[in-house]
């Protein structure tokens, strides 16, 4: 017997959770509710110490707890590395990579949440939605 697929939620989550897992590894904290931390000057720190946030985080849909709605990186209270961001839908909204607080590389960028019918019309507007930034430094 095959098993179901997960639903776009499940399958949104399971990768979210792989994300963050990856963005998690080599000595970072677990990946951390972006809601828990303060904002100051437009940067993400740790409200009782005040100091720069640096490691993996998440924020959950507000009318919905466990399901995700952003995962990425801070590094030094900054975006770092990888983001993904979803549509209630579960289709993705922003996926990309920063660089100390600035977009780079290739991005997709859609701010349409309505799936098409056509697989055609799919991919068309999946190749319109790329956005390209200077490429990311190595490293």
């Amino acid at each position: 017997m095959i098993p179901a697929a997960p639903s776009i939620g499940g399958r949104r989550a399971v990768f979210s959770l792989v994300l963050l897992f990856s963005l998690g590894c080599g000595g970072d904290p677990p990946p951390r509710d972006l809601d828990t931390l303060a904002v100051r000057d437009s940067l993400y720190v740790e409200p009782e110490t005040e100091s720069l946030y640096n490691g993996p985080v998440y924020r959950d849909f507000a009318d919905a707890p466990g399901e995700i709605q952003l995962a990425g990186r801070l590094s030094e209270g900054t975006w770092d590395g990888e983001m993904l961001v979803y549509h209630r839908n579960g289709a993705i909204r922003y996926m990309g990579s920063f660089h100390e607080g600035s977009r780079c590389g290739p991005w997709t960028e859609n701010a349409d949440s309505v799936r098409n019918q056509s697989i055609y019309q799919e991919l068309v507007d999946e190749i319109e939605s790329l956005g390209v930034y200077p490429p990311c430094p190595e490293g």
